[in-house]
This record gives C-alpha cells, sequence and structure tokens, in this order.
C-alpha cells in the first residue's frame, strides 16, 4: 500500500481561509497537520495541530518541530487576502536545501508554487544568523543605558503610513514614550508617498538600516522588551480610537520653499492659490485593480462610490468662490465640470508625490470616502465631510468640526432598509467589508441631493453660520446613544449630517421606544 502524501498546512491567514483550503484537502490521499497561531487554538479540533508564536526563521522551534517529526512532502502556506509572508515562505523554503518538499502559497483558494527566490542557502543563513545574534546582544548591552526600542511602520498604504507617525508623535507629546529610543524602519522598504515619508523622517528616527534591528529583536524574542507595536499593528485596525489627534498639535509641517512650491503646482493647474481650495476624493475599483491585481478589490465594492454624484455639491462650492480639486491618483472616470476654478487632478496628468500630500494638508476642508488621503486631511487637522460610510462604527467620530454621511443597508430578502439599532445588533455596523458579499445585506450609495445638502452644511459650520434647531440636535442625540463609546471610538463628536437624518428619520430610527 503507497503511503498517503503527508501535507504540512501553515495557516498565516484568517481561519476561514484555512478552513476554506481544509476542505478541498482529499484525507484519503493526504495526510495532514496544521502549523497554527496561538489564536487558533481551539478552532481546529480534531485536527493535528502544531501551534506557535513568534516570527518565522528556518530556525523556529515550532517549524523545526513540524519538519524533523513530519518530514512533509508537500508544505501549503496558506495567506491571506494580500499575500504578505515572505518570512514564512523564507523559512519553510529552507528545507529544500536537504530534502525536497513542495513549497506552494495558498491565496484566496488559489494554490501555487512559492517563490524560488526566497529559497535562502545555508551558509548564507548562518553568517545571517551571526550578524543577527551580534546586533541581539549590542541592543541589550545598550538597554543598561538606554531603553531601545524598534518599531515598523506599515507603509505601503498611504492611511496606515499616515496614522501609524502621527499617532506616534501624538502619543510621543502626551508622554507615552519618555525614556524611550525609539528607531523605526518602514515595513519591506516601501513607502506609499516618498514626500510624506519624508516629512516623517523630520521628526522620527527612520533609517532603513533599522530593519535589522528589528528582524534580530523578533528572531531572539526580545519584542516584549525592545519591539514597539504602532497603531496599525497594536489593532486590527487603522484609526484613531482614542482621539489622539484632537488632542495634540499638528507635528510635521512644510518649509517655506515646499509651500512655494505648492502655490506653484496650483497655478500650473490654472488655479489661484489666494483663493481656499476644497478637495473631494471618491472611490472606485480602479487603484487596486492596477496596484493590487491579487487583492480583493471586488469585495471592496460597498466602499465605492460613482464620483458623478459629486457634480451638485462641487458646482455649489464653486459658485461660493472655492477652488474644487478632484484629488486621487488611479481612477475609472473623470469628473467633468466646466468652471475656470475646477480641476480634476486626478486625471489632469500632473499628479505626483508632493501634491499627493500639500493638497489635502492645505485645504480649507477635505470632502470624501474614508480612505488614504483623508487620512492626510486629518493629520493637519483639516476639516473633514466623510460620506458613502459602509459601516456606521467605522465612522471617526473624534471632531466636532466634521461631518459625516453613511450608506443606508437594505435587506436584499424583504427590500426594507435597516434602522440603526438593527444595523448595530447584526454587527454589519463594524462587519469585514467582504462580509457584503455573500450576505443578504446591500449598501445604498448616498445620492446627489444627499452630497449636495450634506456639503452645504459643512461650508456653513467652516463658517460659522450653522444653527441647529432643537429636532436637529435630538435627531444627533438619539443617533449617538445607539452606538455608544467602544473600542472603535472613545468619543462620539462628529455629528451625521442633518438632511440625512431628517429624511431618513423614521427608517433610521424605526425601533426607538418599541
Amino acid at each position: 500500500m503507497v503511503d498517503r502524501k503527508r501535507l504540512l498546512i501553515i495557516g498565516t491567514a484568517q481561519q476561514c481561509h484555512i478552513r476554506d483550503y481544509l476542505d478541498q484537502v482529499d484525507r484519503d490521499q493526504a495526510e495532514a497537520v496544521l502549523l497554527l497561531p496561538e489564536r487558533d487554538r481551539g478552532a481546529f479540533d480534531g485536527e493535528k495541530t502544531i501551534f506557535f508564536s513568534g516570527t518565522f526563521h528556518p530556525f523556529f522551534p515550532p517549524l523545526l518541530k513540524a519538519i524533523l517529526s513530519f518530514r512533509p512532502h508537500e508544505i501549503i502556506i496558506v495567506c491571506g487576502l494580500s499575500y504578505d509572508h515572505d518570512n514564512v515562505v523564507r523559512a519553510a523554503s529552507f528545507f529544500t536545501n536537504f530534502y525536497k518538499p513542495d513549497i506552494k502559497t495558498c491565496v484566496r483558494n488559489t494554490v501555487t508554487p512559492a517563490d524560488q527566490r526566497l529559497r535562502s542557502r545555508p551558509l548564507k543563513e548562518i553568517a545571517k544568523w551571526a550578524f543577527l545574534g551580534s546586533l541581539a546582544l549590542l541592543l541589550k548591552a545598550s538597554s543598561l543605558f538606554k531603553n531601545i526600542r524598534v518599531s515598523e511602520i506599515y507603509s505601503s498604504r498611504l492611511g496606515h503610513l499616515a496614522l501609524d507617525c502621527e499617532l506616534y508623535l501624538s502619543e510621543k507629546e502626551l508622554g507615552r514614550h519618555d525614556g524611550y529610543l525609539d528607531l523605526f524602519c518602514f515595513k519591506d522598504g516601501q513607502v506609499a508617498n516618498r514626500t510624506l515619508g519624508r516629512l516623517f523622517a523630520r521628526k522620527m528616527r527612520i533609517r532603513t538600516w533599522h530593519s535589522h534591528l528589528l528582524e534580530a529583536v523578533r528572531i531572539f524574542n526580545l519584542s516584549h522588551k525592545h519591539e514597539l507595536l504602532l497603531n496599525t499593528r497594536a489593532k486590527s485596525f487603522a484609526r484613531d480610537y482614542e482621539c489622539l489627534i484632537q488632542q495634540t498639535d499638528t507635528h510635521v509641517s512644510f518649509s517655506s520653499a515646499e509651500q512655494e512650491q505648492g502655490r506653484n503646482e496650483l497655478r500650473a493647474l490654472g488655479l489661484d492659490p489666494e483663493k481656499p481650495h476644497v478637495c473631494l476624493l471618491g472611490r472606485d475599483s480602479a487603484f487596486l485593480q492596477q496596484t493590487m491585481p491579487e487583492s480583493d478589490g471586488e469585495m471592496q465594492e460597498p466602499r465605492n462610490m460613482d464620483i458623478s454624484t459629486f457634480r451638485s455639491g462641487a458646482e455649489e462650492l464653486l459658485r461660493l468662490g472655492y477652488n474644487v480639486i478632484r484629488i486621487g491618483s488611479i481612477v475609472q472616470e473623470p469628473l467633468e465640470i466646466d468652471h475656470p476654478n475646477y480641476v480634476d487632478y486626478a486625471c489632469s496628468g500632473r499628479q505626483n508625490d508632493f501634491m499627493d500630500i500639500y493638497l489635502p494638508a492645505s485645504c480649507r476642508f477635505f470632502i470624501g470616502v474614508q480612505s488614504g488621503p483623508m487620512h492626510i486631511a486629518n493629520i493637519f487637522r483639516i476639516p473633514c465631510l466623510r460620506v458613502n460610510v459602509a459601516r456606521l462604527e467605522i465612522i471617526e467620530y473624534c471632531s466636532p468640526e466634521d461631518l459625516a454621511l453613511f450608506k443606508l443597508v437594505r435587506s436584499k430578502s424583504n427590500g426594507q432598509i435597516l434602522s440603526v439599532p438593527e444595523i448595530i445588533t447584526l454587527g454589519i455596523s463594524k462587519w469585514a467589508i467582504e462580509n457584503f458579499a455573500d450576505s443578504d445585506f446591500e449598501v445604498i450609495d448616498n445620492t446627489e441631493e444627499e452630497l449636495l445638502e450634506a456639503i452645504k452644511e459643512m461650508h456653513s459650520r467652516i463658517s460659522g453660520e450653522w444653527h441647529s434647531t432643537g429636532k436637529q440636535m435630538e435627531l444627533q442625540s438619539r443617533y449617538r446613544s445607539c452606538l455608544g463609546v467602544s473600542d472603535y471610538n472613545s468619543r462620539l463628536e462628529t455629528p451625521i449630517s442633518t438632511h440625512f437624518l431628517l429624511q431618513h428619520a423614521d427608517e433610521l430610527f424605526k425601533l426607538e421606544g418599541s
């Protein structure tokens, strides 16, 4: 009788993706052992499992145990929706120097051979370990005189880069990092925007070689003392959940030369730099399709919007005397408005790294979906109108100067609009966005009229002309009472568009008092 294939499954993704792969395994043909993080203990009862915590490397004890005791024919690394586990592939591939297991990755149920370029050689690995060991000893010796920590900035996405750095600087201003010498590196050397990276490097010790220190810290189990987890690693979501930005001053700024550069580029766009400008940001599928074609772009559809629904609001802003600039880098279609004070910067052919930051950092207020460029406005303390938010607890409610507008949620089976209490009770208010794909619920984009009225209200609030009626304040209070303070929001200061609440009050609060 032929032995069954021995299959080692290393799970680095969410449990649902690991289960999806396990469902494909023919247990008559293959014997499986799972190598899973400690967080999954108890989730796969009945499976042969080895658990791990820490960073993967070729001499990682749980991996060594699995390889030596099981000697798998095939190793499958189940990765998340966005593949980001080169260290696991590199560690597993090391053993192909001694015998010939097949190393493969599984991303979204698609199995492909592992990248052969990640295979490490024994002598190179030993030299690397000697070098990292020396760094670890040096770090421990230095800590006798100064508490040193190393941190990785999640820098490949604009919003994460902005929040990781700004929230650290806010924490530092509040005295949370007193007594430490903190060193930083960009994750995998990638920076979503070099201009923003340079601005933060003026305030933080960011160096490429610090990544070696961080690797030494992780491999030699020094993380508890010498690794600092920033916002996007300390929490599973990127947000200012403690409202630190409201408690502190802006930490980065443009030099005089950079300010002049920004003004000159506004002139080159055909705009008068003396006029205040407003940024408009939509969201569609084009950016992820081009930059991350292997990602879960189609599952992000509930976050998208039709850019043309901004037209009436943009025309109102132009009538009020603003320059209006539609921003973005990769978009599906232009927003065409014929006016000398309007520019579709995203489609202008003049989009660049510097202006991607300067425009949202210097606008009078910002209007758009919650995405990376809006975080730029946040860190420069620019008021924001947040529109077309798919999950209402994901709205950042920290600032009373902001305004928000969320998408209605409708049941596909009965066509009914869900109330705010129903949305919260069902957990839809903070769902992972991909949950909508296979659910009974769909979101309804904000209409052009709703956006126009919210934009008019935002202008009135910014200008100090807004006065709420008793009915309007009652609806705002009723809305906030549905949410409550949570680990997503420590404050509930941001109002919802008054027109939106009045228009949909019966639907949104139909369970109140029942």
